[in-house]
């Protein structure tokens, strides 16, 4: 039984609530437990340290219990506060749609890497494929004052919240957000014009392997964004499709990958596909893999 949490002062709630996130099995217990009690009082960092002893109010303590408990139950942590850091943006964040995660910020610092001097020229366009809340699309844009963009996702609930998170960092005007499974073909996006960057976090876990995901992946991220089909590749095949009529001759190709799939997904490309380049994540894991597109007419 876990000790209540209304507490003589807001250290003694933060150590309450790190303990119970270790008893809990959560990795990162410590700062997920710090994020949670800034949000549950309303506190900046700097607010909170400089008084660690105030104490806690009776209804700050019950607003502290009721999100702890939610987060013992795997609840996500960005689900409970509503909003999430990625890059250099902040988006909101909602029960549903995928949550943007620290190792895809590999893949727009990869992309960016990959288009040197172009991406400093006003004009470019860039196609983000499976956009979620938007991170990547809004994430480039913002290094890409001068660009505009088009990002795709099936899910009706992915492509509002996409919107909202485009008005929320001020490029709403650059980027049009369209309803579509780009798995069926560009239909629904395709304008006549290419692109000079084709970039995407794809669902790419073996089917097999989605009942050993962590809870908060596995149970509160939508199957749809997580299940790559029975090998991981089936949107990569997907996108490898698209590619001919979508990404210029000399554009970027930019996909974030499993750790173990950047020689499958390398192989799909073949000689379409000049210089290619893996990129690892912080954790040193394979987790991106760009490349500039030689094949078909675009």
């Amino acid at each position: 039984m876990n000790a209540p949490l209304p507490q003589r002062s807001r250290a003694a709630a933060l150590a309450a609530l790190r303990g119970r996130f270790e008893r809990a099995g959560i990795a990162t217990a410590a700062v997920e437990a710090e994020a949670l009690l800034l949000h549950g009082l309303g506190l900046s960092r700097s607010a909170f340290w400089c008084e660690p002893g105030a104490a806690v109010a009776p209804e700050e303590a019950r607003t502290l219990e009721s999100l702890a408990t939610r987060r013992e139950r795997r609840v996500p942590l960005q689900h409970l506060i509503g909003e999430v850091d990625f890059h250099e943006i902040t988006l909101d964040v909602e029960p549903g749609v995928f949550i943007p995660r620290p190792e895809t910020e590999a893949l727009v610092e990869a992309a960016l890497d990959a288009l040197g001097a172009v991406a400093a020229a006003p004009g470019g366009r860039l196609l983000d494929l499976g956009t979620g809340t938007g991170a990547v699309a809004i994430a480039m844009l913002q290094a890409l004052p001068g660009w505009t963009g088009v990002a795709v996702d099936r899910s009706p609930a992915a492509t509002a919240l996409a919107v909202r998170n485009a008005a929320r960092n001020g490029c709403a005007p650059r980027l049009r957000v369209v309803t579509g499974d780009f798995a069926a073909g560009p239909a629904a996006f395709a304008d006549g014009r290419s692109y000079d960057l084709v970039i995407s976090n794809p669902p790419y876990i073996p089917t097999g392997d989605l009942a050993g995901l962590m809870p908060e992946v596995r149970d509160f991220d939508p199957r749809e964004a997580l299940d790559g089909g029975p090998d991981g590749l089936n949107a990569y095949r997907a996108i490898a499709g698209l590619l001919p009529g979508m990404l210029r001759i000399g554009g970027v190709l930019a996909l974030e990958i499993g750790e173990d799939q950047a020689d499958a997904l390398l192989r799909m490309l073949g000689s379409d596909i000049e210089a290619p380049r893996v990129r690892n994540d912080l954790a040193g894991r394979p987790r991106v893999v760009t490349g500039t597109w030689r094949g078909g007419v675009a």
